[in-house]
């Protein structure tokens, strides 16, 4: 299968261009028009597969409670954004209930199953600490080695992103350099920590930070907190939930234009109302309120989570808060992966799984490809 575009992303620059796939993988990248009787997309942009590195959840279901029936549906679902890959998120929850989820996403992976691809789990909870935003703090764990085992065990070894609050660690960095030897990454976030206490975390192996400016310490010029040690690390990535809603447009600009091309990601924190109508609903003890604008609420007016698609996510980047667009594809694509040292994913290259997104000017989805094979939309 051959498919063109006037607008292919190779090597940071919208092309003209042909892109081969044969099987999973693509096999060449040809000049525009080399070869006839193709695919065609005419002005089309076509990117790498989206990925979402920090997604709790959707319509009704949650990483948290997660059953094999809802992975089915949740993965059917994603690439009606163009995401081809995203992250097992959970959060504070019931012990016994993150176990279990664990296992069954274990479970669901070992079956195989087609859709969007989970690259690994991510535990933003419930290791939280001064800034736990809408987290259930009746189920905060401080972190440790144990809990990190108990946690990979469950989820046969796909536990991969850690967040930690770092100010509840007394000083004592040893479980962040813990999960390094795992070969797990780890982020600082829902922390209301000092600089001085993110940079002895990111000295002790931290390095990235979980939806920035969003559950953590503000910049102040007398104390920069965390939001001055993501800005200040230039080594560091910064996930960011750039929907306007969560972070003014021109607070993601400026954070955009600090870190970068290359250690930007764009998340959507979509939580179990997305695909729900506007208005108010229950969930697990909770009311939970949708904005017109597609805000997610609790009742005390805390932000919880989004109904954000990545997508949309992207369009608001460019358009609205005028990010560079290599910033915002790199974003959604590239930076991702290579956080997580995931190869073979995130670029348009020979060797490279064919996981490609197809889009109009708005970036609403023309089509998804997810190893070679097209999902409609």
């Amino acid at each position: 299968m051959i498919l063109q575009s006037t607008r292919v992303y190779v090597d940071e620059k919208l092309q003209p261009l042909q892109i081969e796939i044969t099987g999973n993988k693509i096999t060449k990248i040809m000049p525009y028009n080399c070869v006839e009787n193709v695919l065609d997309y005419g002005d089309a942009i076509i990117l790498p597969g989206l990925m979402d590195m920090h997604n709790h959840g959707y319509f009704h279901g949650t990483c948290d409670t997660a059953t094999k029936q809802w992975l089915k549906e949740w993965t059917s679902y994603l690439p009606s954004e163009g995401v081809t890959s995203t992250m097992f998120s959970f959060s504070c929850a019931k012990l016994e209930d993150l176990l279990n989820s664990l296992k069954t996403f274990d479970e669901f992976c070992k079956e195989g199953y087609e859709g969007t691809q989970f690259a690994g789990a991510y535990t933003e909870g419930p290791f939280v600490g001064k800034m736990p935003g809408a987290q259930n703090l009746d189920y905060k764990l401080i972190p440790a080695p144990e809990t990190i085992d108990l946690f990979n065990e469950a989820c046969g070894g796909r536990l991969n992103y850690v967040m930690v609050a770092p100010e509840e660690l007394d000083g004592n960095y040893d479980v962040i350099r813990y999960c390094r030897q795992k070969g797990m990454k780890v982020a600082i976030g829902h922390s209301g920590a000092s600089f001085d206490i993110c940079a002895k975390a990111i000295e002790a192996g931290v390095t990235s930070f979980t939806h920035t400016f969003n559950g953590m310490s503000g910049l102040h010029h007398r104390e920069p907190g965390v939001v001055g040690a993501a800005m200040y690390h230039d080594d560091c990535y910064c996930e960011l939930i750039c929907d306007g809603i969560h972070v003014n447009k021109y607070a993601a600009n400026i954070l955009a234009r600090i870190k970068g091309k290359d250690r930007m990601m764009f998340v959507t924190d979509s939580v179990q109302v997305k695909g729900l109508a506007a208005g108010r609903h229950m969930h697990n003890g909770r009311e939970l309120i949708i904005g017109e604008d597609g805000s997610v609420k609790m009742s005390n007016g805390t932000i919880c989570g989004s109904c954000n698609r990545l997508n949309k996510v992207l369009r608001f980047a460019i358009k609205e808060a005028r990010i560079d667009p290599v910033t915002a594809y790199n974003a959604v694509t590239k930076n991702p992966f290579e956080f997580l040292g995931i190869v073979n994913k995130g670029k348009i290259c020979v060797g490279y799984d064919a996981d490609l997104a197809v889009f109009d000017d708005e970036y609403d989805v023309i089509a998804t490809y997810i190893a070679g094979k097209e999902f409609l939309n």
